[in-house]
């Protein structure tokens, strides 16, 4: 499987939407802390809470990208040759995983790249950086990436993969909205620590759950996000892969 990995490794790095995504978070994460980019909502927030917002971009990118990476395996043929050499499909689905993840961490140095130099030009402190708010955020996208990946890769077809990916993300956005309007309702009462966890499930729920968004007992401290985040990731796991070896390629 390390030789599946480093291929899939190779594969990522020398692919050209996600060295575009890299350097286009660099350069828009500088943009907006370095006030070289404009945005009327952002005018309240210090040089580091923009940091913040700006890494949801993240997320949509990866909802985008995770199912044209896993499915363009299928189309150009790699997924068949990788079984005919010995390997098997839940082999290369982890190895395929593992990589995105990989993935995940290398764009987030460009972001945090882009937000040091941009707090800097900006003349702020970086300790205005919310630092454990973006590493727990960078855990949550792990699980998320997982489940996209998971789901496109039984789907097979990238197109498919794209929207199922699409879809996923309305879901999670419209899941924070309503658990929003049911949190408010609950608080103080026991189904609310209950709702709360499962709102930071969601990994836009983690987002949210670190800005002014939402009521700060939204967010039940570190502990319980990454708790949130390994439990999406271990079943984002174990869904892709139940039953792989039964399946046809064809």
């Amino acid at each position: 499987m390390i030789n599946l990995f480093k291929a899939n490794l190779h594969k990522l790095f020398k692919n050209i939407y996600f060295i575009l995504g890299c350097l286009i978070a660099l350069a828009v994460t500088y943009g907006f802390t370095s006030g070289t980019i404009q945005f009327g909502p952002f005018h309240s927030l210090n040089a580091g809470e923009i940091m913040f917002f700006v890494s949801a971009a993240i997320v949509l990118f990866f909802t985008v990208f995770s199912p044209i990476y896993v499915c363009s395996a299928f189309s150009e043929g790699y997924i068949r040759n990788r079984i005919i050499a010995g390997y098997t499909q839940k082999e290369d689905f982890l190895a395929q995983v593992l990589a995105l993840e990989i993935g995940v961490v290398v764009m987030h140095v460009f972001y945090f790249i882009g937000g040091i130099v941009g707090i800097l030009s900006a003349g702020q402190s970086l300790s205005t950086i919310p630092a454990l708010p973006v590493v727990l955020f960078l855990i949550a996208i792990f699980g998320y990436t997982a489940l996209v990946s998971a789901i496109s890769y039984r789907f097979k077809n990238m197109i498919a993969g794209v929207v199922a990916g699409m879809l996923l993300f309305n879901f999670a956005y419209s899941f924070v909205m309503f658990g929003n309007f049911f949190l408010s309702i609950t608080v103080g009462k026991p189904s609310f620590k209950i709702a709360a966890f499962v709102y930071n499930i969601n990994v836009l729920g983690q987002w949210f759950a670190n800005t002014p968004f939402v009521d700060d007992n939204v967010n039940g401290g570190a502990p319980m996000q990454v708790v949130s985040s390994i439990v999406v990731l271990t079943l984002s796991l174990l869904i892709g892969c139940i039953g792989l070896e039964k399946r046809d390629l064809k």
